[in-house]
């Protein structure tokens, strides 16, 4: 007695403990899990993190920058050729130069005319050394501001800007669709390992069933009131049903790691699911539907935007083959002596303004046939975006297919399962009477347990259906409301 009872506080011990470490989920426990760790949530917010940065950048980019060089030491030694006066002719002379020099540039980008403003400080000490050895020691300061515009071309500081811009949104934009999807997902395998989960005990009831009505049939034989063909008939079926068993664990484990992956668990977590399956009929109105999705859709806007950039690329090119003015004007003061205190003071100017005119005159055509893609690379954007269109208008009219028939076999099955238990009960009394034969009894538990299956499958395929619909609309039509 006292062994029996170690055993069973032992049994019930191992049996608390592993409740105790099980993780239960409903569906919106699963979805707030995946929306936080999953893979897929991640690596979207790292594509959104990157297409902000890449904005800001951009953006920070026409902002004024200020940046340094310092040569710390300039070296060089070569023959040069100069003037020598005392002959009237050009002659060779080694020259040695060391110099110390120090660069400051501050540059300010103007994304209104795509031109660039720049002061430019250098500071130099240098050492020369001739051929005779003998050695000179200078200074020079130069300080000079800068202007740089080009006219009658592409402007590639707000054109990136705009692409950058426009790269954001569509990130956004990806982003919020990317959590649809994983809502979707997440609920579709949720219901999948549920389905697993009821499979699993509808398995473990038909070998219950199973074990009763082989053990009826086995004492009725013993009994002499039926053939043995009928009780060796019902220890076949009784083998198939454990076989049909380990089947459904096998795929309940199998569903249970793929859950655990998708949304973000560790694979050594025990868990499971629980779902309270209810069906609330809905009306859809294909319509509201059909403009719900063209409305909301991201494919849409995206391939709009697609097409601004297009249009921008096409504008870029098209520029190149065009008549370019470039306009560089320098005001500059600068002093050079063999002093340091002195390059500070006195000053000379240095002034200069040149206009550059670029005149297209023979590419062999290459910068037409640049034209030429580009264009047609615009018009298979504005096609994009038809098909788009038209999948879309396709994908909604399946999807509410698939809802209405989800929705006929749901109310077509409500009350199988119900008939069927009582028709297998039913069924089981007539066996123990012997008005039936072992087989009519297996025909009768095969249909309970198809009823059983068939209901759940309709009942889920019914609940994927809106959940897939709400994520082509981004409309919650059991709500009533737009999907965020």
């Amino acid at each position: 007695m006292m062994r029996k009872l170690v055993l069973t506080s032992f049994l019930l011990a191992c049996i608390a403990g592993v409740t105790f470490g099980q993780k239960v989920f409903t569906l919106e426990e699963a979805l707030a899990v995946a929306l936080k760790q999953s893979y897929s949530i991640k690596t979207a917010e790292n594509t959104l993190l990157n297409s902000q940065k890449n904005l800001e950048a951009t953006r920070l980019g026409l902002m004024t920058s200020v940046n340094m060089e310092f040569d710390l030491p300039s070296y060089s030694r070569s023959l040069s050729s100069q003037f020598n006066s005392a002959t009237g002719s050009q002659q060779f002379y080694q020259m040695e130069n060391k110099t110390v020099e120090g660069r400051l540039y501050v540059t300010q980008p103007l994304i209104f005319s795509n031109g660039t403003v720049s002061i430019v400080g250098s500071l130099f000490g240098r050492d020369q050394l001739d051929a005779a050895g003998s050695t000179a020691r200078d200074y020079y300061s130069n300080l000079s501001f800068r202007l740089t515009q080009p006219l009658f071309t592409f402007n590639n500081q707000k054109a990136n800007l705009q692409k950058a811009e426009i790269n954001l949104e569509k990130t956004q934009r990806n982003y919020s669709r990317t959590k649809m999807d994983i809502i979707y997902n997440v609920t579709a395998s949720f219901y999948d390992l549920y389905q697993t989960k009821k499979s699993l005990e509808i398995a473990e009831e038909k070998v219950n069933q199973t074990q009763i009505s082989y053990a009826t049939a086995n004492n009725k034989f013993k009994a002499g009131l039926i053939a043995e063909v009928e009780a060796l008939q019902l220890e076949i079926d009784l083998a198939s049903a454990n076989n049909d068993l380990l089947n459904a664990k096998r795929k309940f484990e199998e569903s249970k790691d793929s859950f655990k992956l998708l949304i973000g668990l560790d694979n050594s977590e025990n868990i499971d699911v629980i779902a309270h399956l209810e069906y609330v009929p809905i009306r859809i109105n294909r319509d509201k539907a059909i403009e719900l999705a063209l409305m909301n859709r991201n494919e849409i806007r995206n391939a709009e935007a697609d097409i601004k950039t297009g249009e921008l690329g096409l504008e870029e090119v098209d520029s190149k083959g065009n008549v370019r003015v470039d306009i560089s004007a320098n005001y500059g003061i600068n002093k050079n002596d063999d002093k340091l205190n002195d390059i500070f003071h006195n000053f000379a100017e240095d002034r200069s303004v040149t206009m550059t005119l670029s005149v297209p005159v023979w590419d062999w055509g290459s910068n037409k046939r640049a034209v030429e893609a580009s264009r047609a690379s615009l018009e298979l954007n504005k096609l994009t975006k038809q098909n788009q269109i038209d999948q879309i208008v396709i994908e909604i009219k399946q999807v509410i297919g698939k809802l209405e028939s989800a929705k006929e076999r749901v109310e077509a099955l409500s009350k199988s399962v119900e008939l069927a238990e009582k028709s297998y009960q039913i069924s089981m009394e007539r066996f123990k009477s012997g008005t039936i034969t072992s087989f009519d009894l297996a025909q009768m538990q095969l249909r309970l347990t198809d009823a059983r299956t068939n209901s759940l499958s309709a009942l889920i395929d019914y609940k994927l259906a809106i959940a897939d619909l709400n994520r082509k609309t981004l409309y919650d039509f059991e709500k009533e409301k737009p999907n965020k």
